[in-house]
């Protein structure tokens, strides 16, 4: 408030001051007033605006004042002493100052979709979208996903089945996707439960659910556990999938036991005779589809062994044959089969007897070779050679794989444990003729193979001078 008045005036004239009142803030002020005294050597004429007076002091009531605005008061009076005049002015106000905050409250609303099916090995798309219908923005999302056992995050598998993410705020009524992607690593319905919460927004719930189908891949083998040698088994092995979805293409391999060569194979499978292994190549198997096939094989020598097949279901590529093998790349399925088998080989035993030496003298030795072959396709066993010497013979020596003892005119050698295949022992046994004439050696053969001794006999001619 700044008060106008001039220097001086002259006694008995009117003296006219003026109160200005400015309000130099940025905001108005309220209930404005103004106070002056009336100095006590003046007596009061008027004022503009007209004043309350009480008692000696004189009031305005001004109301408002808006900012950077003013008023004037024009007061007059007339002094009535010589002298030094004072007016004091005093002036009053109340201000306000308003604040105003809205306040908002986020909305969210969730939904969830994922493809209806998926394989397992495979990744399956969650999209996730999130809404915001309030009337402010959604700050500090929490986006919350729990898995079945059946699927993971594959950028970090070490989070289980439970992943928390923080979102972007989101503006309101605005609307954002989200992706994740979830590798499906078992078949079934598998469900994936996602919430997603905010500052003044408790977690809103979605759900969403894939079903997951598995191809499967099994092998059979059915065929003799026994077979001859030089015989030609048949095996047949089927390929299966009870699996939910259907396979990649398949490629069998079987790979030919030692002992056993290859005959024939049927449904176009190709024999490589580097590796010793039959291959086929078959497209995608359904589900629950099958598919066989048929080997034979030609025994060759005696001996257990086994016929190994596998079969793998990739992608062309992913297959790769290598020394009879499969090397695999990526995600495959793999199954194995495995058939043992005994060839059996038949003992076909050869067996001489024969004098080196014919006539002989009586009072010399005649000497027998005996010789047994072992022709077949099998051992011979426990081999047991017995000889029986004519009255007029008698026993001087032998020679052989085994000791020969004379037990009056029967001779017996010790047995042989084993014949293998194309073996030969050989014997040779002295004998003295003491009389003239022909005499008969006899030599009968058993072993585990043959049942029935087997008997030869050779006769020398004795004659004397």
């Amino acid at each position: 408030m700044e008060a106008i008045c001039p220097d001086a005036v002259v006694w008995g004239a009117e003296l006219r001051y003026e109160l200005v009142v400015r309000n130099a803030a940025n905001v108005a002020v309220q209930n404005v007033r103004v106070e002056d005294e009336i100095p006590t050597s003046a007596r009061y004429i008027g004022s503009d605006p007209p004043a309350e007076l009480n008692g000696t002091k004189l009031v305005w009531a001004l109301g408002t004042l808006d900012a950077n605005a003013e008023k004037r008061i024009a007061v007059r009076v007339r002094p009535n002493e010589e002298g030094e005049l004072r007016s004091r002015a005093v002036v009053s106000y109340s201000a306000a100052v308003e604040a105003k905050t809205k306040v908002t409250r986020p909305r969210l609303t969730v939904t969830a979709s994922c493809p209806e099916v998926c394989r397992a090995g495979e990744d399956a798309m969650f999209q996730i979208k999130v809404s915001n219908t309030g009337t402010g923005p959604a700050q500090n999302m929490v986006l919350l996903a729990e898995m079945s056992e059946g699927l993971f995050f594959p950028q970090n598998p070490k989070l289980g089945r439970r992943m928390e993410a923080r979102v972007l705020s989101l503006p309101a009524g605005q609307s954002t996707e989200l992706k994740l992607p979830l590798n499906a690593v078992k078949a079934g319905l598998q469900t994936c439960l996602f919430s997603v919460s905010a500052d003044g927004c408790p977690a809103t719930p979605a759900k969403a659910q894939v079903n997951v189908v598995e191809p499967l891949l099994q092998i059979t083998q059915t065929g003799p556990g026994k077979c001859l040698v030089r015989g030609e088994p048949t095996y047949e092995i089927t390929i299966s999938n009870p699996g939910t979805a259907a396979t990649d293409p398949i490629t069998l391999h079987a790979m030919l036991p030692d002992g056993f060569d290859f005959a024939q194979a049927s449904d176009s499978g190709s024999y490589s005779a580097t590796n010793r292994v039959v291959v086929w190549k078959f497209s995608a198997l359904a589900a629950g589809g099958s598919k066989t096939v048929a080997i034979k094989l030609r025994a060759a020598a005696a001996g257990d062994v086994m016929l190994r097949t596998v079969a793998v279901a990739a992608p062309e590529q992913s297959i790769t044959p290598a020394g009879g093998g499969v090397k695999p790349a990526g995600r495959v399925l793999e199954a194995k089969g495995e058939t043992a088998i005994r060839a059996e080989g038949v003992a076909a035993v050869r067996f001489e007897v024969k004098d080196l030496d014919d006539p002989v003298e009586v009072g010399k030795e005649a000497v027998y070779e005996i010789r047994v072959t072992n022709q077949g396709t099998g051992v011979c066993s426990n081999v047991q050679l017995m000889a029986a010497l004519a009255d007029g013979t008698t026993f001087t020596g032998a020679n052989g794989p085994t000791t020969v003892k004379a037990q009056g005119q029967t001779l017996v050698f010790d047995p042989i444990a084993s014949l293998p295949v194309k073996g030969e022992m050989v014997y040779t046994v002295r004998v003295r003729g003491n009389v003239a004439g022909d005499q008969r050696f006899r030599v009968q053969l058993t072993c585990d193979q043959i049942r029935t001794p087997v008997v030869k006999e050779e006769s020398t001619n004795f004659y004397k001078q």
